[in-house]
């Protein structure tokens, strides 16, 4: 029975969970959905629910929607995979002729209302910090092949940090080229969220003040899945994914429902919407804290300028949201 199904049957016998729903965004399946799901433990709203068991290797695409976005169904989510690391830290050439940051408002700079006054409470990583885009990789004939030394995710981290500190909220962003150390660990890729962890850990050792934690990614599903018109211009649709080996993911799950909101009020479309994930590494790193998210920022055939675009977009509701929760009037 999905998690869904189980809390429209409570709010049967408990009618205030029908205010949670609604502040969690929750759209409870239909009566008849119900029925035949605990008759059956078949859901008619995931189709994967019929030959899960009857396809070998079907189980693995086992992704969540919490909350779907404009226009995503599961068909929208790609499979968990762990490319070989030497394929991954393949020399590749980029096109590196296209990647002129686009031009910001040339408006006069100014001091940001609010200020972290210097505590860096913001902290970005890149657990698979290679990852880049076929547009820019233009020997990378499959996703799997679309990695990058230097033109990767490592760059919108950097615009998304750059963004924040515009809006006064101070930001570590870390670059490290987990890759390489898995390389010289002798270690495979899957081991990468392992040394992403002892990277986190390390820096809320050293600064007490992190209080947001962001990992980002780039997804590997189809321009279709992942690409957003707004005024003329295209943005990568950012995804909230969640991992449910975390024993206290609920908590993680309220913090992306609190960004997603944000931007749905902001720029309907945008996002992808949540997705939690049982199977692969399925923790992200998330228990170390509930403000630990991992942000899918576009796909494989999104660009780099496009993936800047939706970082100041992030930007702007990560910053709202901190004010939020640190108690200060909205400017």
């Amino acid at each position: 029975m999905s998690v869904h199904t189980f809390i429209a049957a409570l709010t049967v016998e408990i009618p205030q969970l029908q205010t949670y729903n609604k502040s969690a965004q929750v759209e409870l399946p239909k009566v008849s959905n119900i029925v035949v799901e605990m008759a059956t433990s078949l859901n008619p709203e995931d189709p994967r629910t019929l030959i899960r068991r009857e396809i070998p290797g079907f189980a693995f695409f086992d992704g969540e929607l919490i909350v779907a976005g404009q226009g995503v169904t599961y068909a929208d989510i790609s499979y968990e995979s762990s490319p070989p690391l030497d394929v991954v830290l393949a020399e590749r050439e980029a096109i590196t002729a296209a990647l002129e940051e686009e031009e910001r408002d040339e408006a006069p700079s100014q001091q940001p209302s609010l200020s972290t006054e210097g505590r860096k409470v913001v902290f970005i990583y890149h657990t698979h910090n290679r990852e880049s885009w076929m547009p820019h990789v233009p020997s990378a004939s499959t996703p799997d092949e679309a990695f990058h030394p230097e033109i990767n995710i490592t760059k919108v981290g950097l615009r998304l940090g750059e963004e924040l500190e515009r809006r006064g909220i101070g930001v570590q962003v870390d670059t490290t080229d987990i890759g390489q150390l898995l390389s010289e660990a002798g270690l495979p890729y899957n081991y990468s969220y392992a040394k992403s962890r002892h990277i986190v850990e390390t820096a809320i050792q050293e600064n007490e003040d992190i209080t947001f934690m962001f990992d980002l990614h780039r997804d590997a599903v189809s321009r279709e899945s992942t690409t957003f018109e707004m005024d003329g211009k295209t943005y990568a649709r950012p995804f909230f994914v969640i991992g449910k080996r975390n024993p206290n993911y609920q908590k993680n799950v309220r913090f992306a429902e609190e960004l997603n909101r944000l931007l749905e009020e902001r720029y309907p479309g945008l996002s992808r919407g949540i997705m939690a994930r049982n199977r692969g590494n399925a923790e992200y790193n998330q228990s170390i804290s509930e403000h630990n998210l991992l942000i899918e920022i576009g796909g494989v055939e999104n660009t780099l300028e496009e993936s800047y675009r939706t970082a100041e977009i992030l930007a702007e509701v990560i910053a709202d949201l901190y004010w939020e929760k640190a108690g200060v009037p909205a400017q």
